[in-house]
This record gives C-alpha cells, sequence and structure tokens, in this order.
C-alpha cells in the first residue's frame, strides 16, 4: 500500500457518505480522524481515532475542531452537515493557521447551498432551469412539493395532492417552500472542485432507489447536457473540494433543485466510477497540482446493503 503521509479529519463519521469515503481513502494510505456528535456513531470503528464533539452549529463545535487540529495536526478536514460546513468555512483562517485546510468553499457559497430559497434565486440569476416556484397557497398547481427553506437528507420533504393535505403539512414545516412537481428521472451529479473553483470531475448518477434521502440502488451515466450545466453551476458557485447537484429530467428537458457542498449519500459510486476523484483530493489536499479527469465509467450500477459494527459497554 503507498503511503500518502496525510491526515484527514472527517467530520460526521456517523452519517451515510462517511464510512465509504472512510474506506476508500484509507485504502490510499490515509489516517482517518474522524468526530461526530453521536457517541455511538458506526463510522468511529473505522477510523484510526476518532473524537465525540459538540453539535455543529454551537460555538464549542469550532473551539473542539480547533484543539483537534492542534493535538492531531491534520491536512485537510472533509465534512458533511450543512450547520458543520457554515461554520468550518466562516473560520476557514483558524484552520489554515494551523496548516489545515478546509475542503469547503467560501462561506457566501456555503451560505446559498444551505438556503433552498438562495440556491433558487442563484439558478435564476444564472439562467439555470429550475421548477417553479409559487409565492401562496392560492398560486398553488397541484400535485406540489412542499418542503422546508433549510433542511437536508430529504427530511420534510412531501408530494401533495390537495388542499387539505398542503394545510395538513403546511403548519408542520418550519418556513414552507412551494415547488412545482416534476416528474422523470432524479440525478445527483457528483463534482470535484480545484481550490480555484474549476471542476475537475463531474460524474452524474441516477437516484434508482432511495431511502431517507440516501441512494441506495443508482447507476452512473454520461449525459453531456447534465455534465455542462453542472460545470457552469460549480464554476459560478466557485466551489471547492466535493459537491454534488441535484436535478431532474424528462422529455421537456432538466429541471435543477438544489446543491450540497459536501459528499452525497451515494457519492461512493462516483469514487468507484471515477478513481481520479480520490486522487485529485490527495493531490490538492498534498499542494500538487491536479489532473483533470479523463472520464468515468458510465453504466455502473452501486446496489448496497446494511452491514453491522458491534460495541461492547464498558
Amino acid at each position: 500500500m503507498k503511503k500518502n503521509n496525510i491526515t484527514i479529519i472527517r467530520t460526521a463519521v456517523g452519517s451515510p457518505p462517511a464510512v465509504g469515503l472512510i474506506q476508500a481513502l484509507k485504502k490510499r494510505g490515509v489516517r482517518i480522524i474522524g468526530t461526530d456528535c453521536n457517541e455511538l456513531s458506526a463510522g468511529f470503528h473505522f477510523c484510526d481515532k476518532s473524537y465525540v464533539v459538540p453539535a455543529g452549529n454551537t460555538r464549542p463545535f469550532l473551539k473542539k475542531m480547533l484543539d483537534i487540529c492542534r493535538i492531531e495536526k491534520p491536512d485537510a478536514i472533509i465534512s458533511g452537515p450543512e450547520e458543520e460546513m457554515l461554520t468550518l468555512a466562516k473560520h476557514k483562517k483558524y484552520f489554515a493557521k494551523l496548516g489545515t485546510l478546509v475542503l469547503v468553499p467560501d462561506y457566501s457559497a456555503v451560505k446559498i447551498c444551505a438556503d433552498k430559497l438562495a440556491t433558487d434565486a442563484f439558478f435564476r440569476t444564472y439562467a439555470v432551469p429550475v421548477p417553479a416556484m409559487f409565492r401562496n397557497k392560492k398560486e398553488v398547481i397541484f400535485p406540489v412539493i412542499i418542503k422546508p427553506r433549510f433542511g437536508r437528507g430529504g427530511q420534510g420533504v412531501y408530494k401533495v395532492s390537495s388542499l387539505p393535505e398542503l394545510n395538513a403539512y403546511y403548519t408542520t414545516i418550519e418556513q414552507p417552500i412551494l415547488q412545482e412537481y416534476i416528474q422523470g428521472t432524479e440525478y445527483t451529479v457528483d463534482v470535484l472542485c480545484d481550490l480555484q473553483g474549476e471542476p475537475l470531475a463531474v460524474v452524474p448518477r441516477t437516484r434508482i432507489q432511495v431511502e431517507s434521502g440516501v441512494s441506495m440502488k443508482g447507476c452512473t451515466v454520461y449525459d453531456e447536457e447534465i455534465i455542462a450545466w453542472s460545470k457552469k453551476i460549480a464554476q459560478q458557485l466557485k466551489l471547492i473540494g466535493p459537491a454534488c447537484i441535484q436535478c431532474i429530467k424528462n422529455k421537456k428537458g432538466i429541471k435543477f433543485i438544489e446543491v450540497n457542498t459536501r459528499f452525497g449519500g451515494g457519492s461512493v459510486l462516483s469514487l468507484r466510477a471515477d478513481p481520479s476523484i480520490l486522487s485529485n483530493l490527495i493531490k490538492i489536499i498534498q499542494g500538487q497540482k491536479p489532473v483533470p479527469s479523463n472520464g468515468f465509467q458510465s453504466g455502473l450500477t452501486m446496489l448496497r446493503y446494511y452491514a453491522e459494527v458491534y460495541h461492547s459497554a464498558i
């Protein structure tokens, strides 16, 4: 095994994307420090060292992460939840002083992507095709999608077909957004960008089966139109490091839904389809010049299953 002599902190190791990424990096000789706010996170079992940290939207989280960096001297941090990324992006300079690269875009871009209304406004500014947004219940054309302005993992997202059903959800969802329902094939597009916001790899994949917002079955697809739009989105946002862009395509065209400034729940499929993603990720962390991808394996299908780890109480 080739040793890369680098250490990466992977936060939120209890999240769906974490374990596959950890395993892929460790195969390349990377030392992994795992953090999570839940001490019973399965991802801890795959890390070289682990820390329980406060919730990502609290000041103690920032202090704890800086303390860990002083102890472990990591080369980079790869984050997950929006609340963690907002904190890390806002305070990048403190980590840089410790020699740690935070692989998230600038705070302004993370803030846009964490806010579904701001994301929609960004898309419209750059003429990216999007579903219609309804300002109030009177404008709605059913069926319609209702979802929270701030949220992740498909939580609180519902397709509703009538006004009584809409009224029932409307009072239970914080800052609800009403969006046109688009029927078609769902895609997640995994993107890796360099530190200047230039895309190095773009891999679209279908979401064949989704559970709790996480892709359980998927297939990589070469689609020039989706790739071109995704590159434009990444460049205009100046994304840094990993990101995933979601869209829906049907006979009428493509509609883009959201951007996540992190690896997605099914991004391990793209890591397998395009090995340059991890190679370039490591090069970026090591301060070397990354090389744009030559392409990916289209038609590669991922099927997932549940696995267990066991923990003895002390």
